[in-house]
């Protein structure tokens, strides 16, 4: 597992590819799934519990130990924004230390390269308290948290996806994000398996107009794959659900895209997934480029130029 390196992404706020530092940092796993089970279509605890023994918190010395020796993995390519993964809620003292939280911001502030870092968290962990600690670590440079909110469908959320999130819990922490100068990413997912395909496409829309109505700067289309020992690989298992065609993700970014920038996440995670989106057909290699396209320049227009005669 590669769990520190540099990529290239297309920065739809900057309009431009940018090198990206992705960091895989083994925090203690997130807290709602330790106390309900997680989220039906989550499987990430499976691996913060094989690189932390369980699921335990690291001191912050480790917490640093491993942060330094990730970064001198890719110091040398002088990367321009950091990400960090660590299967949960950066902002939760409870799965990485209030000083390594704040020590990583200090560090990203005198970095002579950096300009930006993207961290995700529950939304009930962005409280004014935090970001108050977080303004004078980071300030001068960006900062850009990121939210889970996968539907705005109160019932698909919640009784569905079993994310244990209001709408106010999400709406004051983006609000509480933005006023303190940082920026709000929110993550939208398409097709939970209480969906049909068409009902997916629906919801997926409406759910990415929400979170721009909401001022949200930045949208993730999570596409459903399907991981080892989640809910939704028990209902894969039985013939009950697919992951969502290519054709669905291409006609959510063709509805939402002058609505603000959405992304289009990717297809590979940690653990590897079982099934991703596809067409089941020979129309597959298509769509990936086309996707892959739009993922490092944000124009619908290469559906277009790659598909003559438009989406069909």
């Amino acid at each position: 597992m590669n769990f520190s390196f540099i990529d290239e992404v297309f920065d739809p706020l900057q309009k431009k590819l940018v090198k990206r530092w992705v960091l895989e940092l083994p925090g203690a796993g997130c807290e709602w799934y330790k106390k309900t089970g997680g989220c039906t279509m989550c499987g990430f605890n499976q691996s913060t519990y094989k690189f932390t023994f369980g699921g335990h918190l690291y001191p912050h010395f480790i917490f640093m130990l491993l942060f330094y020796y990730a970064y001198s993995l890719v110091k040398k390519q002088k990367p321009e924004q950091l990400v960090i993964y660590n299967g949960g809620s950066f902002l939760s003292d409870k799965e990485i230390p209030l000083k390594t939280q704040l020590a990583i911001l200090r560090f990203v502030k005198k970095h002579p390269t950096l300009q930006k870092i993207m961290v995700e968290s529950r939304a009930e962990f962005a409280t004014p308290e935090k970001l108050r600690q977080y303004h004078p670590a980071i300030f001068g440079k960006k900062l850009e948290i990121a939210f889970g909110l996968e539907s705005a469908n109160n019932e698909v959320r919640n009784k569905c996806l079993k994310k244990g999130l209001g709408r106010e819990v999400f709406e004051n922490a983006v609000k509480d994000t933005k006023s303190f100068g940082f920026q709000a990413f929110a993550y939208v997912f398409l097709k939970p398996h209480c969906l049909n395909e068409e009902e997916a496409v629906n919801d997926a829309i409406n759910s990415i107009r929400y979170c721009f109505d909401k001022d949200i700067d930045e949208v993730s289309l999570s596409c459903a794959f399907v991981q080892k020992g989640t809910p939704l690989h028990a209902l894969y298992q039985r013939g009950e659900f697919q992951p969502p065609t290519l054709r669905s993700i291409v006609r959510v970014i063709e509805a939402t895209h002058l609505f603000g920038p959405v992304r289009i996440g990717s297809f590979d995670d940690e653990p590897p997934p079982l099934a991703k989106p596809s067409n089941n057909d020979d129309t597959d290699l298509l769509y990936e480029q086309a996707i892959h396209l739009y993922r490092r320049t944000h124009d619908v227009k290469v559906f277009e130029i790659l598909m003559p005669g438009g989406i069909d």
